[in-house]
């Protein structure tokens, strides 16, 4: 009292307190009061205002409320509005009938955005949610005159954007009016909502620790956690627990522990099996938000807020969601981190409640309920268990060591008896290599002494081994690490069979080391343990085994050279005897047409010019010789048929025969080889049909992984036996059909008719190996079907075997070798196919096969293969049919192609001639050089001979090819065999391909191979060795 009475003296009176005279002198003067003012009522004075006092006079329109104009108040309620706009405090009056409200500047920061609407109106409206409540209050007051005091009342008012949990105290006085009834409510109102959640939450933490106190085990732990956080609802609406029970290793750091699947330890607000609370969650797999959260928590290592993914807010939680209000839009996830914070224990997730906002005090009270509560106590429980397994482990420990040492003795005993009879050697050495220690195997195969330092490695091992076994017991030495050698030693070892001779077999014995370095305390080697193994038998097995495999391997080469020196001796005469009918029809006929020209009557008539020295031969002579020289062209074409199906069998029989896939377009391939059949069905008047089934489009079949070579082998000998078999039909027609599948066919119901082969048990499926790709697999089928004779169930029983015909009668109709089925069954189930029929006496028969492929990348654009015409060769039809086809022509041919069959065979005119060519004819069979050399002669070119490679080279010194010989012979093109003496056809033109690289021969010389050896493989070699495009066998050269 007396420091205020002192600050509020004159300004003359004078002021004496010592040193600070000064500093009280200042606060005078700053505490000194304004000038007086005569009134302060500033609602009848309205002067001087401050800005709350002005907009209670000027800024509210009091015409509008209940009260009316300022001027017209009540004595006694300017009075109450002077009072609280005076209180530096939240304070109100409710006045009259209509409790109009009016408040003070404090009172603002409680309404909120409800400012200044709410100023001199009923609050009726604008507090609508809650005013239910204080309406009865002020009646009753009205009534009673009673004083009325709340302490933190909680409201859920709508402020802030949203319906907001807040909590009041407030004290409600009467205002008694000159007729002492109560015409109004003096009010002080202040929020305490901050104050009562803050001793809400601390209350809930001080709970909780009381409840995990109890804990003794991690499932306890997780369990009193679920059972705490239920007294505090209203801050954890919902929760969930997840545990994790599987880590992983984080990088390099064996510590650093990453969790990989958690399970459900508990809900809160949800029952467990709802959609938003999976059992379990796998972390790096899972999709859902919860995985996506805690891989989140888990890079981030802190709490991860987010937002309820809003197909769960709308549907999942809503549905789980009872209690009043909104369900929750946010989690938080929160850690349970062990105490030294390299394992995440577990995953809180903690749904914030929506009417609270997330601001600094929630956050501070998740981080203490995590991290002073949670993490403590789960450190505390793994502390307890680790200290009681050490406990235990340490029990244990020294009731094993009293066990050990009872039976180290028996043990020591029984280890001796082993060393003893173990079949393998065993002895300790010092670091220099001596024998402390050894049972008697080693001793009898080292055939040294133990115990002593006389011993002699250099005597024991074999000459030249005792550098390999020196410098590995150095490295054992040097690295204290274990090493394993094989080595052999003088002692010698007798072979369990004798030899070719029935010779006993000795050879030296044979070890396998093993060395075991035991280090000391200071890392230095101390001793050696030797472990030694007799493998003397081993080895000579191997040798055996490698002995008898390049045995097998020479065999296996002499069979494959003796078969191809087989296929070169049994054509080549074959087709000298094909070119030499070929030749006798070609100027028989020429003769007939030049005989048929002579004796015409609008050639010769009566013209004296015309001589007529020609003799005329028969012409029914002459078309019998032409018939004759046919029928010898048909038999060898048969004969060789039969010839390359022998061969091809005995290829198969020795397992030579292999598959080469590449990228083809099956499609295409199949059109192109329709096209080598058009001048056979012409002769044979038979239509050819083409079906492309609609599953090639819908599986858009292109670009397959294929063998093609094996596929038209099978092609061409159906549709080759279909020909033969309809030409003395009335009606002739062959329907080709092609169709994919993702599955085998015999498993399709469309082909339930066709009656597959079953599978041979030994044929190997050669679509397994890497050279196949691993492209999708697509299985490709071929029908071929015709109108033949048809085929009965007995026939049919033995169709596909080895050596058996359909018709074995040759004098009906010319039989076959009996290997051709047999052979397209074994390439089909090597292509991982199948090869059936399905076919009825006098109906006509349908042979159908599929393979196996698979899709692959399209090749890049090139010029055609210049294999591709040996895959499909014309002969082929030629030897399968016994008649002139003309060479292949590229052509497409569309899908669902018809041939019409020609009523008559017209001979096709000559090819047009090359003249001016040289050619030189490499061959060393005389007969079938002097053969080709004629025919080539008859064609108009001029022929050069060489019997091998060697005179080739010589000749070719002599051509304008030779480096500075302009003016030597002009060469056109090599036809080279490749069997020759001397030098063969493949080193000749690599020799040639060589000198050209050298220089010493100017340009490109063309070389063909001519030869009767026409395997793909074969084919390869010599286009990879330099041969040029244009490779034919030796029948077909005039034709080529």
């Amino acid at each position: 009292m007396a420091s205020s009475q002192l600050l509020l003296q004159p300004d003359d009176q004078k002021i004496e307190t010592g040193q600070g005279a000064r500093r009280c002198d200042d606060e005078v003067h700053q505490l000194r009061p304004k000038p007086r003012r005569k009134t302060f009522d500033w609602i009848s004075d309205p002067r001087d205002l401050t800005p709350f006092q002005d907009f209670i006079i000027n800024g509210v329109d009091w015409n509008k409320s209940p009260l009316g104009p300022v001027e017209a108040w009540p004595l006694q309620l300017k009075q109450m509005v002077l009072l609280i706009v005076a209180d530096p405090n939240p304070a109100t009056v409710y006045w009259g009938e209509n409790t109009v409200l009016l408040y003070n500047e404090a009172h603002t920061s409680l309404i909120k955005e409800k400012h200044p609407s709410l100023q001199g109106q009923n609050p009726r409206f604008a507090f609508a949610d809650v005013w239910g409540y204080f309406e009865k209050l002020l009646a009753r007051q009205r009534e009673t005159g009673e004083t009325f005091v709340e302490e933190d009342a909680m409201f859920i008012i709508e402020r802030r954007g949203f319906l907001e949990e807040t909590y009041f105290s407030w004290k409600f006085i009467p205002i008694i009016g000159d007729d002492g009834s109560v015409v109004g409510s003096y009010a002080t109102v202040s929020e305490t909502t901050r104050e009562t959640i803050a001793k809400r939450r601390s209350s809930a933490i001080h709970q909780l620790n009381l409840e995990i106190s109890e804990a003794r085990t991690i499932p306890e732990v997780w369990l009193f956690i679920m059972r705490g956080l239920r007294h505090v609802k209203n801050d954890v609406p919902l929760a969930l627990l997840y545990s994790v029970t599987a880590f992983q290793v984080f990088g390099n750091d064996s510590d650093q522990l990453d969790p990989v699947t958690c399970k459900l330890e508990g809900t809160i607000g949800i029952s467990e099996g709802h959609p938003l609370a999976p059992n379990e969650v796998d972390i790096p797999k899972g999709s859902d938000w919860l995985a996506n959260l805690f891989q989140k928590v888990i890079k981030s290592k802190d709490l991860v807020t987010s937002t309820v993914p809003e197909d769960l807010k709308e549907s999942d939680l809503k549905l789980g969601w009872t209690k009043a209000g909104p369900p929750p839009s946010s989690v938080v996830v929160c850690p349970v981190k062990s105490s030294n914070a390299t394992r995440t224990m577990a995953f809180l997730v903690i749904a914030l409640s929506p009417l609270r906002p997330y601001n600094e005090d929630y956050q501070r009270f998740i981080h203490l309920l995590v991290e002073q509560v949670a993490t403590p106590h789960v450190s505390s429980v793994l502390l307890q268990e680790e200290v009681n397994r050490r406990c235990h482990a340490a029990e244990q420990e020294a009731v094993d060591r009293a066990r050990l040492s009872r039976e180290l003795s028996d043990i020591e005993t029984k280890f001796s008896l082993f060393a003893a009879r173990a079949p393998i050697g065993l002895a300790i050495m010092t670091q220099g290599g001596l024998a402390l220690s050894a049972n008697d195997l080693w001793r009898s195969l080292t055939m040294l002494e133990v115990g002593t330092n006389s011993v002699d490695w250099e005597k024991t091992l074999v000459d030249g081994e005792l550098e390999h076994v020196t410098s590995l017991w150095t490295t054992m030495v040097n690295n204290k690490e274990s090493v394993r050698l094989q080595t052999a030693v003088k002692k010698p070892w007798r072979a369990p069979e004798p030899d070719e001779d029935g010779n006993t077999q000795w050879t030296d014995t044979h070890l396998l080391l093993a060395l075991y370095p035991d280090l000391d305390d200071d890392g230095s080697v101390k001793s050696v343990m030797s472990c030694i193994t007799d493998i003397s038998e081993l080895k000579w097995i191997e040798a055996q085994l490698r002995k008898r495999m390049n045995q097998a391997i020479k065999m296996q080469q002499q069979q494959e050279r003796f078969i191809d020196m087989t296929s070169h001796e049994m054509r080549n005469p074959l087709s000298a005897l094909i070119g030499c009918a070929d030749e006798i029809i070609t100027s028989l006929k020429g003769y007939l047409s030049f005989s048929t020209v002579n004796d015409s009557p609008s050639q010769n008539g009566n013209d004296p010019g015309i001589s007529h020295e020609c003799p005329s031969l028969p012409k029914d002579l002459l078309n019998d010789a032409v018939d004759a020289a046919d029928t010898i062209i048909y038999c060898a074409m048969h004969q060789k048929r039969i010839i390359d199906d022998i061969l091809t069998l005995s290829r198969l029989d020795a397992d030579l025969l292999a598959t080469c896939p590449e990228p083809s377009q099956p499609v295409q391939l199949i059109r192109n080889a329709l096209k080598m059949f058009e001048a056979e069905l012409k002769i044979a008047d038979t239509k050819l049909v083409f079906h492309e089934k609609a599953s090639l489009a819908s599986l858009q079949i292109d670009w397959t992984l294929l063998d093609p070579s094996r596929i038209l082998q099978v092609f061409i000998n159906l549709m080759t036996n279909a020909i033969k078999f309809t030409r003395t039909e009335p009606y002739r027609r062959i329907t080709v059909s092609m169709a994919a599948s993702l599955i085998p066919m015999f498993q399709k119901d469309d082909v339930a008719e066709v009656e597959y082969v079953p599978k041979s048990k030994t044929c190997k499926d050669h679509t397994t190996g890497p050279d196949w790709g691993d492209g999708e697999v697509v299985y490709l089928s071929i029908a071929v079907e015709d109108t033949g004779r048809g085929l009965t169930l007995k026939e049919r029983e033995h169709l596909f075997n080895l050596f058996q015909q359909a018709s074995p009668k040759t004098h009906v109709q010319y039989g076959g070798s009996g290997l051709g089925l047999f052979i397209s069954r074994q390439l089909t189930e090597m292509q991982g196919g199948q090869i059936g029929v399905a076919s009825e006496a006098g109906k006509g028969s349908t042979f159908q096969f599929y393979v196996k492929t698979r899709r692959t990348d399209p090749v890049a654009a090139t010029s055609p293969r210049p294999d591709f015409q040996l895959l499909v060769r014309p002969d082929a039809i030629r030897e399968a049919c016994g008649n002139e086809v003309p060479s292949f022509q590229n052509g497409a041919m569309g899908p669902d192609m018809t041939i019409e069959a020609a009523t008559e065979h017209t001979i096709s005119p000559s090819p047009e001639r090359h003249a001016d060519l040289h050619i030189l004819v490499v061959e060393d069979n005389v007969v079938n050089q002097k053969v080709v050399s004629k025919q080539l002669r008859n064609a108009g070119h001029v022929v050069s001979v060489a019997n091998h490679g060697k005179e080739a080279l010589e000749f070719l010194r002599r051509t304008a090819y030779w480096k500075d010989n302009e003016a030597g012979l002009k060469l056109s093109v090599v036809l080279m065999d490749l069997e020759m003496p001397v030098m063969d056809g493949i080193t000749c033109v690599k020799r040639i391909r060589e000198l050209q690289a050298a220089g010493d021969i100017q340009g490109h010389v063309p070389v063909i191979a001519v030869t009767a050896n026409a395997r793909k493989d074969q084919i390869l070699a010599t286009l990879s060795a330099g041969m040029d495009a244009g490779h034919v066998t030796t029948d077909r050269v005039a034709g080529s």
